[in-house]
């Protein structure tokens, strides 16, 4: 489910925010060296402060997701999977935040009379999960990467 081309997009996407941070910074601090210069230094200060405020609000709100779902991709494409085969109990109607990440659907399986919780993607199309019916899925770790049905 997961291929190359999702892996490179998302790197575009991660380079391409990582040079609009760093524009976006350069150009505060050269407008306001520019205005400690010109007008008063605790003016450049405060444009300084502004511009690296924003800078961090940028970084949190919009750049780290990105660059996490970065680092779970490279995981998923680089790692190791296995195949397990289960029947889906139940799968959560809301994706709910994971491993301080991302946001993930929890799908219950009972795969051999064990209960297992894995994770599945919110930001992919999957296929709709039927409860009580037998899938094969392909997992790294806890997370899904593939879903067949059995």
């Amino acid at each position: 489910m997961y291929r190359q081309e999702d892996f490179d997009s998302v790197k575009k996407q991660v380079m391409r925010t990582l040079v609009l941070l760093l524009v976006g910074l350069i150009f505060f601090i050269v407008i306001s060296v520019i205005i400690a210069k010109r007008i008063e230094n605790w003016a450049g200060m405060v444009f300084l402060l502004l511009g690296v405020s924003a800078g961090v609000f940028i970084w949190g709100v919009y750049v780290a997701p990105v660059f996490a779902y970065f680092r779970f991709l490279k995981d998923l494409i680089t790692g190791k999977t296995r195949q397990i085969h289960g029947r889906a109990v139940e799968v959560s109607s809301h994706p709910v935040y994971k491993d301080n990440k991302l946001y993930f659907y929890e799908v219950g399986i009972e795969e051999d009379g064990v209960e297992r919780l894995l994770l599945l993607d919110d930001q992919k199309e999957w296929p709709k999960i039927n409860i009580s019916e037998s899938y094969n899925f392909e997992v790294h770790e806890n997370f899904i990467t593939d879903i067949e049905p059995a």
